[in-house]
């Protein structure tokens, strides 16, 4: 099978069978071969103004991907199931569309019709890669650069922790022809995949296991909201978004009661946009998903793959509840929740017979916090700054991702308009919005605070 046949498992041995995939990435695969084209790119876009050292761009991007297995990985079908192999080769093309000949406004816009065609490329699961790279010139010192990848080898923490830090200081080298600064990887996808498995078989699953069999007990999908629109385009099933940004002193202040309530700031969040959705259902049991990770071990840090898990989170909220009431209880939740986060969600719904066809999932309601800060990687010589980007996919029928950017607090509803229409997404980030600014007077401080405190815990709450 010749280079392309090293199993992820056993680098440098040849095992015909491969390695299988985490359940995460058995998740992502059989949802997209079931759609039968790709779903989960995952592309990162930024504008380079300066003089831009075109080989030394493309000379980092493609030691990138020979430092990290993960980005050399492609995943044939063995014996009716996917598998995944490691290639030897790195090789990255970077090709170049030169706009420079288009007036300004032209050039803007046909970067735009480039970037969305290239959106659309499928990957070859089977044969690779899974990563590609694409220059357009804008101007002479005015570039835009695309990576993306499948989302099946990387997540956010993935390119703006590792992948990103490691292009400056590759790129820094390149520029003044100087070998790799990097120490050699430690630890690949591939150590994960084994220890999950490992964990599944070993003494701390049962008692997870249990803790979700209580928890998810008589658990159902959270009913469609009432405000849905009957005369939405329900042919419509490609997701769109919507961006809230939410006023400066607002967000001052939700830091502030964070801190005092000794709760995170999703955890306030997340309290609120249940609150909201409760106005819209028949019942109290509000079902929503998080999107956690499973870099809870040290040597997972620096690793690059797709580490993402869901985490469902089950809350009952009455018509008539007390914000700080309610506020606890989801605190209360969330801290037995990431206590037995280790628990694949694939897993687990096979476990509690909540499995269901195609894209259909118990959880179809989704409330993340990207905590992971999105920082653009810092090149010698450019200034950089980052393309709007969102997963230009959702499995779910409506996804709340906030974002905390430049000191400003930002909220990314992704919603069907096979489910709701843009009207309906509308109200609801209105209505988020009313109900956080409503805490925020009911959680007034009292004429004399107590010392402020810390929140006991902070977990990565990104994807």
């Amino acid at each position: 099978m010749g280079d392309e046949a090293t199993a992820v498992d056993r680098p440098g041995r040849h095992r015909q069978e491969g390695l299988p995939l985490s359940y995460a990435q058995q998740g992502m695969w059989f949802l997209e071969r079931l759609a039968g084209r790709t779903l989960y790119a995952d592309p990162m876009t930024f504008r380079l103004v300066g003089e831009l050292d075109t080989a030394a761009l493309h000379g980092s991007i493609e030691e990138l991907v020979r430092r990290h297995e993960a980005l050399r990985t492609r995943f044939p079908v063995v014996d009716g199931g996917p598998v995944q192999y490691v290639s030897q080769d790195a090789a990255v093309p970077l090709p170049l569309t030169d706009l420079t000949a288009l007036d300004p406004k032209e050039r803007e816009a046909e970067a735009a019709r480039f970037l969305d065609a290239d959106l659309g490329e499928p990957f070859d699961l089977a044969h690779g890669p899974v990563i590609r790279a694409a220059l357009i010139r804008l101007a002479p010192r005015e570039h835009i650069v695309r990576i993306t990848t499948h989302h099946l080898v990387s997540d956010a923490w993935s390119w703006w922790s590792v992948l990103f830090r490691e292009l400056e200081r590759l790129y820094t080298a390149r520029v003044h022809g100087l070998p790799s600064p990097l120490p050699p990887v430690e630890t690949h996808y591939a150590a994960f995949v084994r220890w999950q498995r490992d964990w599944l078989e070993g003494p701390v699953y049962p008692g997870q296991l249990a803790y979700w069999r209580k928890t998810l007990a008589g658990v159902a999908p959270l009913p469609e909201l009432s405000l849905a629109e009957p005369t939405a385009c329900r042919s419509e099933d490609s997701p769109v978004t919507r961006w809230l940004t939410f006023p400066q002193p607002l967000y001052d202040r939700l830091r502030e009661i964070s801190r005092r309530e000794h709760v995170t700031l999703y955890m306030l969040l997340l309290t609120a946009f249940k609150q909201v959705l409760r106005r819209y259902v028949p019942g109290d049991d509000i079902l929503v998903a998080t999107r956690g990770g499973f870099r809870s071990r040290v040597e997972f840090e620096r690793a690059v793959g797709f580490f993402v898990n869901v985490l469902p989170l089950r809350t009952r909220v009455p018509e008539t509840a007390d914000f700080r009431e309610l506020l606890h209880d989801v605190r209360r939740n969330l801290i037995g929740v990431y206590a037995n986060r280790d628990v694949p969600y694939e897993r687990l719904m096979a476990e509690l017979g909540l499995k269901r066809r195609g894209f259909r999932s118990v959880t179809n309601v989704c409330v993340s916090f990207q905590s992971t800060p999105e920082v653009p990687p810092a090149l010698e010589g450019l200034d950089v700054t980052l393309i709007n980007h969102h997963d230009p996919f959702s499995g779910y029928d409506l996804d709340l991702g906030f974002y905390e950017e430049d000191g400003a607090l930002r909220a990314l509803l992704t919603h069907r308009r096979a489910q709701y229409d843009d009207a309906a997404a509308a109200r609801l980030l209105d209505d988020l919005h009313q109900a956080l600014l409503a805490a925020s007077h009911a959680l007034r401080p009292a004429a004399v605070d107590g010392p402020r405190a810390r929140p006991p815990f902070q977990e990565k709450e990104d994807a």
